[in-house]
């Protein structure tokens, strides 16, 4: 074996044992094995696909007379044939043996694998040097045929004598104790903590906002200016009332020195006392609401608010939220049940909450309430709102942090878990 067939040799099974798929591996042994046994032509068929490969064609026509004939002669071959042989038309029955020389030279050697053939053809007889070459490129292409030429799970069952009724049988019953299976029924829904008992700030009366003087997330103390209204209105109330007031005490004390000269002016005491004294509660009463447009904080806590600039210019009602302020350590959870999944959580039920900025560590909670009606969220859909208190009251998450709840329910069959949704819609859509 002289060095250049051994370096070629390398080479060839190399490129082998690297091919990526069965047709790489097929064109590299059907036209590379020349490097080694020079031929003028070479044929790869396998039993499960018949001709796969012929050398110098990117595909090989199965229509083509050529092809039909190598079909009928592959099987002879390879029956007759366990190892490295050179075949001539001789090897063939009569019908066949008098094509021979129409489609392939005179000579030719046969190196089969189980489950397929390698053809090489040429008009010279075959050395044992280059039979022992081809042979031991054989050995490595029968290596890498079989990792392309693995039988699926399905046949591999079929040769262990798992017959199609067996084993749909088989499976059906794997498939039924499967579904009989005891899982824990669980909904998921979008969550986040919310202040567990929270200090509403309202309107004190009606208005327009002014002036929003803290920030969102902001500390307070107790007693410090939240937000204001526009004072326009009243201040221009409670002038007028100053002045009609001190109309009503002039005209008072006029009647009250002429009394004394004038009997009439005497019955018309007690009429300006009374109007004066309207007029002293009416200024009273617009300074005490003077006082209260400038709303101050209940408590001790932070500010829970959404944007501050929306709120300066926007009228507003008496007692109508504009804040709150709670206590950042005080939470609870507040979750959006999807309606489809209404059903599933009930006063009592577990509740894991897997927040965002710490998914390995989920909080535990218990439901607390359940809405009864569906409210729209900010994106537009209905959902439930759920409220679950925490049940480790050392550890509370600071308010804000949102995740996804895992809201357990009762203990029901892999099979309902899997397929209550879709019976679900299919008895929505049909009606029954």
């Amino acid at each position: 074996m002289s060095a250049v067939r051994l370096v070629s040799l390398i080479d060839v099974e190399t490129r082998v044992l690297n091919a990526a798929s069965r047709t790489e591996l097929a064109f590299i042994t059907v036209n590379e094995t020349h490097a080694l046994s020079p031929y003028r032509l070479a044929i790869l068929w396998s039993a499960g696909k018949g001709v796969e490969a012929v050398s110098g064609l990117a595909q090989a026509d199965p229509n083509a007379p050529f092809v039909q004939w190598l079909e009928r002669v592959f099987p002879i071959l390879a029956g007759a044939h366990a190892e490295p042989s050179a075949v001539t038309a001789a090897d063939l029955p009569a019908e066949l043996a008098g094509q021979w020389s129409e489609w392939l030279p005179s000579q030719g050697l046969v190196l089969p694998w189980p489950g397929a053939v390698l053809l090489l053809a040429r008009e010279d007889s075959w050395s044992e040097p280059e039979r022992q070459l081809t042979a031991r490129l054989v050995r490595a292409v029968a290596v890498a045929w079989r990792n392309f030429d693995r039988p699926s799970p399905w046949a591999r069952l079929r040769r262990r004598g798992w017959s199609g009724q067996r084993a749909l049988v088989t499976a059906a019953a794997a498939a039924i104790i499967a579904g009989a299976v005891p899982v824990t029924d669980s909904v998921l829904a979008p969550a986040e903590m919310v202040p567990a008992q929270p200090a509403v700030v309202r309107a004190p009366l009606e208005g327009v906002v002014d002036k929003i003087e803290v920030s969102p997330n902001q500390h307070v103390a107790e007693g410090q200016p939240l937000f204001s209204l526009d004072p326009t209105t009243l201040s221009g109330k409670l002038e007028v009332a100053r002045r009609e007031l001190a109309t009503a005490q002039a005209e008072y004390r006029q009647a009250a020195q002429a009394q004394v000269f004038d009997p009439k002016a005497k019955s018309q005491v007690a009429i300006l006392l009374g109007r004066n004294e309207e007029k002293q509660a009416e200024v009273d009463w617009l300074q005490g609401q003077l006082d209260r447009i400038r709303v101050r904080s209940p408590r001790d806590g932070v500010v829970v608010l959404d944007d501050p600039s929306d709120w300066p210019g926007r009228p507003v009602a008496v007692g109508e939220r504009v804040m709150l302020v709670a206590d950042e350590t005080d939470t609870e959870v507040e979750a959006w049940l999807p309606v489809s999944d209404a059903g599933q959580a009930t006063p009592g039920a577990k509740l894991t909450l897997f927040l965002n900025t710490a998914p390995l560590s989920p909080v535990r909670a218990a439901v607390r309430t359940v809405a009864y009606e569906t409210t729209t969220r900010p994106d537009g859909t209905l959902a439930y709102r759920v409220r679950a208190g925490l049940s480790d009251a050392g550890h509370k998450p600071r308010l804000g942090l949102k995740g996804t709840a895992r809201i357990d329910g009762d203990r029901v069959a892999l099979a309902w878990w899997l397929f209550r949704r879709p019976v679900t819609a299919v008895r929505q859509m049909l009606g029954i």
